[in-house]
């Protein structure tokens, strides 16, 4: 391993002040991917240290802290491919942790897409049991969030697409945002079905978050139609608000790609994401002081140097008040403006300023990223995974 030296890009912004330079240290994983689609930070053995869990096209593998060992728990031909994403939870009730698969994608091309759980209660041999739940065309990303109340998280489930769709607007029909709820028997019963919306099109991402404080986990979702709060009802239904824009500009692709939420020093948030979608610009989204909360909130385009920018995450990695904007850059713009990691840290409390931060360029074709202290050192690290360098990186977090 060699210790970086970051290039560190002021963006134009009146005012910027300078923070102590943020510093990472890479070290290249073993394993080899072939489309790294989706990353987690989990304790996988109980040993109180986060694993390294990836989603594979072909395979779900964890990587065991700290040797790295590489572990197999679903297997090619255990689903159809190609995986897409995952969601951890105990599903059935066993104190162990399961996980819900996202798989039959087929890169937008198809309208193909099967959901199933995966648990070790009964496995012979590495390879995790497959029980499926239902189809669902295009499913592209899953959480688990208790969006109802009740007494067990619900497996939220995000389409791409709209069924019946076409490219390149995709516009003959809604994405079916729908929540799962767990039965008692998860195996053998129906999962219940809600609709949480239906009027939104193209949607890359969603996260569930208490963002209104009230309690209760609301969606926000990123869609070609922009940014979007959904909250539930007394009444079960769902209302939905327009909270950022996205970049209605562009054509064919439009609106917004990605979303986190990230807070400023003052305790405020801010919204990031791409735009549009698969797009080439990173943006934030601050609140108006003298706007309600369900409002169309400011648009802050921090950067536009860059190509298919495909992973945002929000966290605190310079132990200041305020928390860093961590990117995932997939495809090379220009020879010199290469694909990899970019961090962007909020220089003022009101988040009109940032500065940017180029890591390690063009090592990674980042598909995704998590963010969470592996060596216990009390500093959040950095783990991406590509596409077309099949490859897997830890960023060891050496901030001072």
């Amino acid at each position: 391993m060699r210790m970086l030296s970051t290039l560190l890009l002021l963006l134009l912004l009146p005012g910027l002040t300078f923070a102590d330079e943020l510093s990472f240290e890479p070290q290249e994983l073993k394993t080899e991917l072939g489309v790294g689609y989706a990353v987690r930070l989990l304790d996988m053995n109980g040993d109180d240290k986060l694993d390294i869990c990836i989603v594979d096209q072909q395979r779900i593998l964890w990587l065991e802290n700290p040797s790295w060992t590489e572990h197999e728990i679903l297997g090619p031909g255990q689903t159809n491919a190609d995986n897409v994403a995952f969601a951890p939870a105990d599903i059935n009730g066993d104190g162990q942790l399961d996980f819900a698969v996202a798989a039959g994608w087929g890169g937008g091309k198809t309208q193909r897409g099967t959901i199933q759980w995966i648990t070790s209660e009964g496995a012979k041999g590495d390879h995790w049991n497959v029980h499926p739940i239902r189809n669902e065309h295009s499913t592209h990303r899953i959480r688990f969030a208790n969006v109802l109340g009740d007494e067990k998280p619900e497996l939220i489930i995000g389409p791409l697409f709209g069924p019946g769709t076409t490219g390149p607007h995709f516009a003959e029909s809604g994405v079916r945002l729908i929540a799962l709820e767990i039965p008692k028997n998860p195996t053998s019963d129906q999962w219940p079905v809600h609709m949480i919306d239906n009027s939104l099109h193209v949607m890359h991402n969603f996260l569930p978050i208490d963002f209104t404080g009230n309690g209760k986990t609301d969606i926000i979702s990123a869609s070609y139609e922009g940014i979007y709060l959904h909250e539930l009802q007394e009444d079960g239904t769902w209302q939905k608000s327009q909270l950022g824009s996205g970049d209605q500009e562009s054509s064919p692709s439009r609106g917004a790609s990605e979303v986190k939420v990230g807070r400023l020093a003052n305790g405020d948030r801010y919204i990031a994401t791409i735009e549009p979608w698969h797009g080439n610009q990173i943006v934030v989204y601050t609140k108006p002081e003298d706007q309600p909360l369900r409002s169309l909130w400011t648009r802050h385009v921090l950067d536009d140097q860059l190509k298919w920018g495909h992973a945002v995450w929000c966290a605190n990695l310079d132990d200041d008040a305020d928390e860093e904007l961590v990117i995932g850059v997939r495809d090379d713009q220009t020879d010199s403006t290469r694909r990899g990691l970019r961090i962007f840290d909020p220089q003022d409390a009101k988040g009109s300023q940032f500065q940017r931060t180029v890591i390690d360029p063009g090592a990674v074709a980042i598909e995704d990223l998590a963010v969470g202290d592996l060596n216990g050192d009390g500093k959040a690290d950095v783990v991406a995974v590509g596409r077309q360098t099949h490859n897997a990186k830890i960023y060891w977090n050496k901030t001072q």
